[in-house]
């Protein structure tokens, strides 16, 4: 039965962390008047610039509106190369789901979803570098991780926040290859970073060479 309740236990752990990051961040939604509780959006400068509309050219394509080989911006483009800059996120496919109008307010959700999930990593991180006995505070710290500076000042390049929520994995799969020379998991998350932004993956190479050689 105690062999049978572990694994719930750990579901409702691990779940603790992005509910309580959403949730702080709705009551500053709330505070504020951002939607779903007012009229204002998140976006602003690059977010309104660059990301919603590509992001709205994404959408189309997936509606059967162009293909990613020769989309309709600029006289028409491979759209592979602005995927891989701005949108390669599996929450980029979620904007199907999105009226054309309403990009600009589903930003807010884009930005809630994402820092729950570094929330979730993050714990998870300091959760296992802790030990299994320690839930408080690595829930605590992956909330505020969720809430750091980065995310606040760079949170309009939404792709970064992706970034952000595979570090921490990243950093699980060092401590796994170092001690137990498991290289599938460094493999795994390395390969998702390089996938989800591979023109911020030169400053995780550069982590990995300074950080993981100092370590």
């Amino acid at each position: 039965m105690k062999t049978s309740a572990r694994p719930l236990r750990a579901a409702i752990t691990g779940l603790v962390p992005p509910l309580l990051a959403g949730g702080l961040l709705l009551v500053v939604y709330a505070c504020f008047g951002l939607y779903p509780f007012g009229s204002q959006s998140v976006a602003w400068c690059d977010m309104n610039q660059q990301v919603i509309p590509l992001l709205a050219q994404f959408r189309s394509i997936l509606l059967g509106d162009g293909n990613m080989f020769l989309s309709g911006a600029a006289g028409g483009i491979n759209f592979w190369g602005v995927f891989f800059f701005f949108l390669s996120s599996p929450f980029s496919f979620l904007s199907v789901f999105s009226s054309l109008e309403g990009l600009p307010w589903f930003m807010n959700w884009m930005v809630l979803w994402k820092m729950m999930v570094c929330a979730g990593t993050a714990a998870l991180f300091f959760r296992r570098v802790s030990g299994d006995g320690e839930k408080a505070v690595p829930a605590l710290l992956g909330v505020a991780y969720a809430f750091s500076g980065y995310a606040m000042l760079y949170f309009q390049n939404v792709v970064w926040l992706d970034m952000m929520a595979l570090f921490p994995l990243l950093a699980l799969s060092l401590i796994a290859l170092e001690k137990k020379r498991r290289v599938l998991p460094f493999i795994a998350a390395f390969a998702a970073m390089l996938a989800v932004n591979y023109y911020l993956s030169y400053m995780v190479v550069l982590f990995l060479l300074l950080g993981f050689g100092l370590y």
